[in-house]
């Protein structure tokens, strides 16, 4: 059984200008898009490809979606993957279900087990797999009615089929690799302004690749507050944002605004325009460098300043993205809340920006680290456990005790549901902790209390007297506390926290 083929696109009926000729093609190139806009936009080498579709019917098909999908936002080079993905349902229909010769014979029961022969597949990621069900399903449902016409109703692809992926906490660039991405003296080796720019942007911004290819030449702004700002074009969400900017990003831009002027004379509306006329792959400043221009910016510097990690190799896998990861996980760091960590990266939901507020075991570690650098009213540093959940718990603890209850000298250490009954009374509270910051609010208080000491003690006010040599003696204590951390500090040695919490469990016992 075999169905009529479909209607081959003659160019009428009011269609862009350029698609019949382009129909006979299997091979589409970016430039080569009749429309217009389309045109302006994406102009370049990117090839979306038809070629591995080997039944007629679903190549037609594909070339209706693909039309679609340009016509609306979907970029050729997103075009790309889906047909990749496309290209191994193909590839296994021929195998596998070569009786399937029209849209009409693509059963639910071919589906599932294609469904099957994915998830079963041992060379792919759980995101490939999601990937190629995702693309398959969506062009069963956008094509339907057009390139599928005559499919059955029940092959469709449901949205509890598709697979979940388990995603990974982001990946972080060590501080040690940025320290050498942004010293002044690696920057002087890179061949032009136009480079500095770029890496000063993606170290800066956290910006994707394809908003920092796209940034137009009057992306800075000044605020009323006079602070700069950068306007710039979200690929991905389809609209425009604008963020905050350093100072030293500024003046990167104030810089390369004099490199725009000598270099390009008869102007450019881009910040990074494609080179000259007349220069290697020269288009002019009519158009802008590709975000694959960006990636090789970022191999070059790499390899020119010879940025290395820890262990002596060059860090060669830094990508654009990595930038992105470490401009969120600073945010998280600094307790920034993660609605503004959203806006910053111009997430389109809070669920994307909320991996970045997962803890990470060396934050985690750090943050530990730090609350462990703290005392009691008995001048007594804090020792929690360091492995397992109890140590994230403890954290957590931490945190949610922060932003309960902020006191002018300390820390609130009291169970979560719990109120204090005595407000006044934290340096004789066993839950009360404190740290270095507070160093010079523990001295004028010591001072102070010292100086009232003697005034009841004249005044033969005894109560008075028993209380402020209690409060004397927790401030001397949390003194001689903090002068021992930062003794040991000052010696470079950390201390052994295991040691630590089991000698506190013996001075309890």
């Amino acid at each position: 059984m075999t169905s009529e083929p479909l209607r081959a696109l003659d160019g009428g009926r009011g269609e862009p200008r350029g698609w019949e000729t382009l129909w006979a093609m299997d091979m589409w190139r970016g430039r080569d898009l009749p429309h217009g806009d389309l045109a302006s936009r994406y102009r370049g080498e990117v090839l979306v490809r038809f070629d591995g579709l080997k039944q007629p019917w679903l190549k037609e098909a594909a070339k209706r979606w693909a039309r679609m999908r340009l016509l609306g936002d979907t970029t050729p080079s997103t075009m790309r993957v889906y047909l990749t993905d496309l290209r191994h349902f193909s590839g296994w229909l021929a195998d596998r279900a070569p009786e399937v010769l029209a849209p009409s014979m693509l059963t639910r029961a071919v589906l599932e087990d294609y469904l099957l022969w994915v998830r079963r597949h041992p060379e792919w990621g759980q995101s490939t797999r999601q990937r190629r069900i995702v693309a398959l399903r969506s062009f069963l449902e956008e094509q339907g009615a057009d390139g599928l016409d005559g499919v059955p109703r029940s092959a469709m692809i449901h949205r509890g089929e598709v697979p979940r992926v388990d995603y990974r906490l982001p990946k972080e660039m060590p501080d040690d690799v940025f320290a050498q991405w942004v010293d002044p003296n690696n920057l002087e080796v890179l061949e032009s302004e136009l480079h500095r720019t770029v890496v000063m942007v993606l170290a800066c911004t956290g910006l994707r690749a394809s908003s920092v290819a796209t940034l137009q030449r009057d992306a800075r702004m000044i605020g009323s507050d006079g602070h700069p700002y950068l306007r710039y074009w979200n690929i991905k969400a389809k609209r425009q944002a604008t963020l905050p900017i350093p100072p030293v990003l500024s003046d990167q831009l104030d810089r390369h605004e004099t490199f725009l002027r000598e270099r390009y004379p008869e102007g450019t509306d881009w910040l990074l325009p494609s080179p000259p006329v007349g220069s290697r792959n020269g288009k002019g400043g009519g158009w802008r460098i590709s975000d694959s221009v960006v990636r090789l910016i970022v191999k070059r510097y790499i390899r020119a300043a010879e940025i290395r990690t820890a262990d002596g190799r060059l860090a060669l896998d830094v990508h654009p993205h990595l930038f992105r990861h470490h401009v969120a996980s600073s945010l998280v760091a600094e307790e920034i809340p993660l609605l503004t960590v959203q806006k910053v990266l111009d997430h389109g939901s809070i669920e994307m920006t909320a991996h970045y507020g997962r803890a990470h075991d060396s934050t985690v570690k750090q943050a530990m680290w730090k609350f462990h650098e703290r005392v009691n009213i008995r001048g007594e540093r804090i020792a929690l456990p360091v492995d397992g959940p109890l140590e994230e718990a403890a954290w957590m603890k931490e945190r949610i005790a922060r932003a309960k209850q902020a006191l002018p000298n300390g820390y609130c250490g009291l169970p979560l549901v719990q109120s204090c009954p005595h407000p006044n009374a934290c340096l004789s509270c066993p839950s009360f902790l404190t740290d270095q910051s507070f160093r010079g609010v523990h001295e004028l208080h010591r001072g102070e209390t010292h100086r009232l000491l003697e005034n009841a003690r004249q005044n033969n006010n005894l109560r008075l007297v028993e209380l402020l040599e209690r409060d004397e003696q927790s401030l001397t204590r949390i003194l001689e506390g903090l002068d021992a951390i930062e003794a040991d500090r000052a010696d470079g040695e950390l201390v052994d926290l295991r040691d630590l919490a089991a000698r506190r469990e013996e001075g309890a016992a």
